[in-house]
């Protein structure tokens, strides 16, 4: 018996065609008629797993066919592997960073970017053919070996593996280390002992225990910041100076305060004006780095807010979101529920705090740009003691209207697990919400027991 694949309806062909064209950072353009092709004839069959309707992935997200933002991101998602592929032909200078920061000084030294999640899709969408199950498969095989070459189980390990195995062209490897995980600095010093040694190495140092107030702590992290540009500018060959920081800092300053001003115009509706995947890729396109192409994520960004705004204003409601659905606000990192099947149960997810830490904050764009970003770095809101965490959070949870808090962390994460109690016990004393703690399988396998667990919570609000 053939697999039922999700097919976009001609029905709604005409309307995409008139939405606006994506523009890349090369300057090219991508027209609708060209997503609309793509989506519907290559897409489907080099990426039959992406289109699969199952219980793993539902059969909506990322499936608002009256959404161009839903199908523009599902093109940039789908074709990241080809343009990886292109922009390395054409000599581009590409990072392994951490997830959790900025990439304001990357694009500053005309350097892609590439946090743990996107070096898996680049080595994983290179193969074509696949239904889901082989496709996690694949996932779960490349982290296993990580695991045992590195003898270290962490998040970031399949990331790991596809560098050292030379199978990706990835030039350097420099993340802010300690950033939100423990792992980090482990990684950085796996890859000096592993295999590979054409890939250069740099650990941008991040001041830790709250040092966010410290004067020192802020010229320390300012100048691992240059160091970091030096390294990127040795591997490129340019010259990157502060005005192109400058410049960096404004773009994606713009790609914040649209994010900010989308959540909030979001969160003001009664009716949720998109369902829980398509407001995650709002925040996703405001760190302006997630589809490896910052004037692309800009390019849909920009097309969003209006679309948004419009739906607000008329109140209609996202695609498949059931009426008056339970509002629930995630923390923890790199993790989130099974969107489509949370939905089925009647709920929505009005926010994560992972991705929305460092979109929410902006850097001063008058003054030595590299001391303002390291400022606004150790500002994160994320990375800030249990107490001044949790009150960003329940501020966040307030503006989002929130009924309830899940924690996620993954299995063997030591920072977000030890975090985890503390903070909700404060969410719970100024909130009187109601929250839950849940340990995610590190492969991210929508396990059942682990869904079974977020509908009893679903039911109890």
């Amino acid at each position: 018996m053939g697999k039922q694949l999700f097919r976009y309806s001609e029905a709604n062909k005409e309307k995409f065609l008139e939405s606006d064209n994506i523009t890349f950072n090369d300057g090219s353009v991508v027209t609708p008629e060209e997503i609309w092709h793509y989506l519907t004839v290559e897409g489907p069959e080099k990426y039959p797993g992406t289109f699969e309707i199952n219980l793993y992935q539902g059969n909506r997200a990322s499936r608002d066919e009256t959404l161009p933002t839903s199908l523009k991101t599902h093109y940039l998602g789908l074709t990241f592997s080809e343009r990886m592929e292109r922009a390395k032909d054409k000599g581009k200078s590409i990072a392994f960073i951490q997830g959790g920061q900025a990439v304001d000084p990357y694009t500053a030294a005309d350097t892609i970017a590439l946090r743990p999640f996107l070096v898996g899709q680049w080595y994983h969408g290179r193969e074509h053919g696949n239904d889901i199950n082989k496709s996690v498969l694949r996932r779960k095989q490349s982290k296993e070996k990580a695991f045992h070459d590195m003898s270290f189980e962490a998040c970031q390990t399949g990331g790991y593996e596809h560098i050292q195995s030379g199978n990706l062209r990835v030039d350097v490897v420099a993340p802010y280390t300690v950033l939100r995980c423990s792992d980090v600095s482990y990684g950085v010093e796996a890859h000096r002992h592993g295999p590979n040694k054409e890939v250069k190495l740099f650990n941008v140092d991040y001041p830790l225990r709250y040092q966010a107030s410290k004067p020192w702590a802020v010229e320390y992290f300012a100048q691992n910041l240059r160091r970091l540009v030096k390294t990127l500018d040795e591997v490129s060959g340019r010259k990157t100076t502060e005005d192109d920081l400058l410049k960096a800092i404004k773009l994606h300053n713009e790609g914040r305060r649209l994010g900010t001003e989308l959540a909030e115009l979001w969160w003001s509706a009664d009716i949720p004006p998109t369902n829980s995947d398509d407001r995650l890729s709002l925040v996703s396109l405001a760190n302006l780095d997630m589809h490896g192409d910052v004037q692309a994520s800009l390019s849909v960004l920009k097309e969003a807010r209006n679309i948004i705004a419009e739906r607000v204003k008329n109140g209609v409601k996202g695609h498949a979101v059931t009426d008056n659905p339970k509002r629930i606000f995630i923390l923890g990192s790199c993790v989130g529920i099974n969107d489509s099947r949370s939905e089925d149960a009647g709920a929505i997810v009005v926010g994560k705090d992972d991705q929305w830490s460092h979109c929410s904050s902006l850097v001063e764009e008058e003054g030595d740009p590299f001391y303002n970003l390291a400022k606004a770095t150790l500002e994160y809101p994320y990375e800030q003691s249990i107490e001044k965490r949790a009150e960003w959070t329940i501020e966040q949870i307030k503006k989002s209207r929130a009924d309830g808090v899940i924690f996620i962390h993954n299995w063997g994460c030591n920072t977000q697990a030890a975090v985890a109690r503390p903070i909700l016990d404060v969410i719970k004393r100024e909130t009187g919400i109601p929250t839950y703690i849940q340990e995610r399988d590190l492969h991210g396998l929508q396990h059942e027991q682990e869904q079974n667990r977020v509908n009893a919570f679903i039911e109890m609000l």
